[in-house]
């Protein structure tokens, strides 16, 4: 493939009470994201696990977000704070197996 051409698929794992919902909203608004740009509304960032990061890598993305809500504003009390360490994990697990650990990143 022609780098210049290049479109990455980026999965973003949305947490239902804040991300998806502005993600929602910006639909509603008719406002346009990337075609490449896949969301998945999860109930709480930190319902996500390893595996689920893994797995979309395996199923052929080139990055993922994880989109939580602000530190001390989720729902679920923690589940935010859960889910940076599952992706701090998760981004030394690439690193320890060759691969960039900037293709996860979360965001609050």
């Amino acid at each position: 493939m022609n780098k210049e051409n290049f479109e990455p698929l980026i999965i973003a794992f949305c947490c239902q009470y804040c991300s998806y919902s502005a993600a929602d909203l910006a639909g509603s608004m008719r406002l346009q994201y990337p075609p490449n740009v896949r969301i998945i509304r999860t109930p709480c960032t930190g319902r996500l696990e390893v595996n689920f990061f893994m797995r979309a890598f395996e199923k052929g993305a080139d990055g993922i977000l994880v989109a939580g809500c602000l530190e001390g504003g989720c729902h679920f009390i923690e589940g935010n704070l859960l889910a940076r360490e599952r992706v701090k994990y998760t981004r030394a697990f690439l690193s320890e197996s060759g691969i960039e650990p900037e293709r996860i990143r979360m965001i609050n």
